[in-house]
């Protein structure tokens, strides 16, 4: 997880996003306000700042719209939901430098500039959430300009967003989870990789590691970026909760099953003897001994989505939907659902309703002879 100061590291060097940019002294202090005053997470701060920065492109480039084959782009760069390539470790790697945004007055852009960029944005071919996100971004920030007395108006403010589309969440069946669950330790004890230090042994606690997180993501329906964002303090293996920070930095009990924490206490065992210790050392950790990064788990849920049979298109946060829709399909209550996601709407929570309404539709249709 990095905060601002990985944030400005984007403005400051190339090398890391692939764009050449002049730090923008009011996306600047507009990233320190949401971090400071709004408790903004990292994943806010990078995607606030990357798309405001599209928007620099855009209008330094005329307001031109740049679609390839295969990916759209505004101002040639990539959508924010997308990931970030992995970055090179070689001082020589060469990094694209598309553009150089000249400096953008903020004060100056008009109603008629936005509706223009909105239309561009769709004519890309970028989901609507997408959209969504890049227009909240730059609404966000003309509000702070507006409460800066920077600006007198907010050139966004009657800007009409299209509607999204209505998409029910996937979630996994019973057998799938059970599938998924029981993958990691299907996998052989790694053998020693030649290219690792000649001190350091290799890494045998990955699997029940990787058993022990999926336990906890379908037990506890947490975000990816909760679950490695754990410390060994915040579980509580006596009273079977975890103390989660979510979205907002907002705080959370998480009640957790009994095989979820029988898995942690195993891979915690698991570990070597020089990995760190203690109550505020990462509950989950790398191969490295250090702090497990989002990616990493996305990348090696892919490796047992395979092994299980299922579509490797599928994420982590798929497990906290089937967290809910099992819930659900069991009888809970839609208030407690909402409070153990730690969703800041029931409306939020309330496509798993959808979900299960849905899938007694079927059974209803199957099953009843006046169907």
């Amino acid at each position: 997880m990095f905060g601002l100061s990985e944030v400005q590291n984007h403005e400051k060097n190339p090398a890391a996003d692939g764009v050449a940019a002049a730090r923008d002294e009011l996306v600047h202090d507009f990233l320190q306000y949401l971090q400071a005053e709004r408790n903004a997470s990292a994943l806010t701060l990078r995607n606030y700042e990357q798309c405001l920065r599209e928007f620099r492109v855009w209008m330094a480039e005329g307001g031109t719209l740049s679609v390839k084959r295969g990916a759209s782009s505004v101002g040639g760069l990539r959508p924010a939901e997308q990931k970030p390539p992995t970055p090179r470790t070689s001082a020589h790697a060469p990094h694209p430098t598309p553009h150089v945004p000249r400096p953008l007055d903020w004060r100056a852009i008009e109603p008629f500039q936005c509706r223009r960029y909105l239309m561009a944005l769709m004519q890309a071919g970028l989901k609507r959430a997408t959209v969504a996100l890049r227009i909240a971004s730059l609404r966000s920030f003309y509000r702070f300009l507006m409460r800066r007395s920077i600006v007198k108006d907010n050139p966004l403010s009657g800007l009409i967003m299209p509607k999204r589309e209505k998409r029910l969440p996937r979630f996994l069946t019973l057998h799938q989870v059970n599938d998924l669950l029981n993958a990691p330790l299907k996998i052989a004890e790694p053998a020693p990789d030649a290219k690792r230090g000649p001190g350091r042994p290799p890494a045998t606690f990955v699997p029940w590691r990787d058993k022990a997180i999926l336990e906890t993501l379908y037990s506890a329906g947490l975000r990816v970026h909760e679950i490695c964002n754990l410390n060994r303090g915040h579980i509580d293996l006596l009273s079977e909760v975890i103390i989660v920070r979510g979205k907002g930095g907002k705080e959370r009990l998480c009640p957790v099953g009994r095989p979820a924490l029988d898995a942690i206490e195993v891979y915690w065992s698991k570990l070597p003897p020089q990995a760190p210790h203690g109550r505020d050392v990462p509950a989950f950790l790398d191969s490295h001994l250090r702090r497990l990064k989002p990616h990493e788990v996305q990348r090696k849920m892919k490796t047992y989505l395979k092994m299980a049979g299922i579509g490797v298109d599928l994420t982590p946060h798929k497990l906290r939907h089937s967290f809910a829709t099992h819930l659900l399909d069991a009888g809970a209550d839609l208030r407690s659902v909402q409070e153990l996601l730690g969703h800041a709407s029931l409306s939020t929570t309330q496509v798993y309703t959808h979900v299960t309404s849905a899938r007694l539709k079927q059974v209803y249709d199957k099953t009843h002879p006046r169907a």
